[in-house]
């Protein structure tokens, strides 16, 4: 529908599909493909910016750009916009839809993010995002793409540019969404894949160069937090625990990520009106921290892992809290591959020298002897080990056939998804979305029993190496 110079329109094209298999349908026989696109609005001032964003259109030789700038002199400002959304739908789950786009920056070295999102209902229900770092001489290209969740979707596009200073700016060009559709009508037979076995399911492994790529890492080789790779929340809290959650326990040394708990003086106390347990939880008197990757990274299946130290050692640790999850991005579930307790607890089981794994499609039902809205949950076996004793890896490789769950490399739990007790829990909307990644340590709990002096120490420390993911090459767009 457009030729070379429609598609270096500001706000760019979005192409959908008119029709297109869903997700790991059969193969199509003597597939050809053509490309369907419409234009979204091409003015600036069609767009949406952010707060303490000024956009405008402006040319650069021959090619038309959106400039992003701040509205603000000083300091630093993360910028960002979004485009409307497009007119067209996708008329099945399953499409895949590819954005692209070009971008450079004043300021160089400021990281610039791309992102597609899938609508539906006037809600967010899917998106993915890429990012590079921008130079000031010449354009860089961004690529991002995206399998649809639901039938009759729509399709927007958002960019951002992290911190930029006062007197600086970015520009987005050549900013395009397409869909090639397949036009063959010959299918090739359709033959059903073989039941996932723990041994199939072993040999599937993400990390491995020869059937994954690499789509994310940080080896926190710096001195602060990336914020195009991660949030650091500061001044909340979560329901669960009595600890205070602040962007100074969060920090970037020696080579990894610190996540740092204290106890509080008591002048620093605060108080949570909306405590789940009440006053068992409402004076939080320790404060810790917490990053994820939410609108900076997110994925469907791949391989998930971390090195981490955890601190939740055998004594003078109750209540300490770390874990490694991934959350879905728009559904109510997650993914756990490791979660530590540190002791002694008020139970009759120490659980510091090991760790759990869990699975939710919906964090909110709890355990339930119903086989679709069951979680499922285990203790990794990991030797005569003492996981808070030092560096360990802790993994979770989740293809469309199970989940298997890793430490130091070595599998500790299999979780098939065609067994008959989890068949309806994982083929549900949840395990369709895509997971971003979070790291956080919380302090206390109902069922372990909440931190204190006489059995908690006063600062204690969740050390994450690196983290990596990979995608298998058989699911890349």
């Amino acid at each position: 529908m457009g030729s070379r110079s429609r598609r270096a329109s500001v706000a760019g094209i979005v192409a959908v599909a008119a029709a297109t298999a869903a997700l790991h349908a059969p193969a199509v026989a003597d597939e050809r493909v053509t490309t369907e696109r419409v234009a979204i609005a091409s003015q600036a001032s069609q767009w949406t910016p952010s707060a303490h964003t000024r956009l405008r259109t402006v040319r650069i030789g021959s090619t038309r750009a959106l400039q992003i700038a701040p509205t603000r002199r000083s300091g630093r400002t993360n910028l960002s916009a979004r485009s409307p959304v497009s007119t067209d739908v996708v008329d099945r789950a399953g499409t895949l839809v590819r954005a692209t786009a070009r971008v450079r920056s004043s300021q160089p070295g400021r990281r610039m993010i791309l992102t597609i999102r899938e609508i539906s209902a006037g809600r967010v229900v899917a998106s993915r995002s890429t990012s590079v770092t921008a130079a000031s001489r010449s354009w860089r290209r961004l690529t991002v793409s995206l399998r649809t969740t639901r039938a009759g979707s729509r399709v927007q596009l958002s960019t951002r540019a992290s911190r930029v200073s006062g007197r600086h700016l970015a520009r987005i060009a050549d900013v395009t969404v397409e869909k090639t559709v397949p036009t063959a009508s010959r299918p090739a037979p359709a033959s059903p894949a073989p039941p996932a076995t723990a041994a199939s399911c072993e040999a599937i492994d993400y990390s491995d160069p020869a059937q994954g790529v690499r789509t994310f890492t940080d080896d926190f080789d710096g001195t602060a937090i990336d914020p195009a790779s991660w949030r650091v929340r500061d001044d909340t809290f979560l329901n669960h625990d009595k600890a205070w959650i602040t962007r100074d326990a969060v920090s970037v040394h020696d080579g990894y990520l610190d996540i740092t708990g204290r106890r509080l003086p008591q002048d620093q106390w605060r108080t949570n009106t909306k405590a789940l347990y009440g006053a068992e939880n409402a004076t939080r008197d320790y404060s810790t921290g917490y990053v994820d990757s939410i609108d900076r990274f997110s994925q469907r299946y791949g391989s998930f892992e971390v090195r981490a130290w955890v601190p939740s050692a055998s004594t003078m640790s109750r209540g300490i809290w770390p874990a490694f999850w991934l959350r879905a991005d728009h559904q109510p579930g997650e993914i756990d591959p490791m979660e530590s307790y540190g002791a002694p607890t008020i139970r009759s089981f120490d659980p510091s020298s090991s760790y759990e794994w869990n699975s939710w499609a919906d964090t909110a039902q709890g355990s339930t002897s119903d086989p679709v809205k069951q979680k499922t949950q285990g203790r990794a076996d990991v030797g005569t080990d003492k996981i808070w004793q030092g560096w360990h890896t802790y993994g979770v490789n989740w293809s469309p056939s199970c989940l298997r769950y890793t430490y130091d490399g070595r599998t500790v739990a299999t979780v098939l998804f065609d067994d008959p007790k989890t068949l309806g829990y994982f083929r549900g909307p949840t395990f369709a979305d895509t997971f971003h990644i979070r790291l956080n340590m919380q302090v206390g709990s109902k069922y372990w029993g909440w931190a204190d002096p006489e059995h908690t120490r006063s600062e204690f420390s969740f050390k994450i190496d690196w983290v990596r993911v990979h995608q298998g090459r058989d699911l890349m767009p």
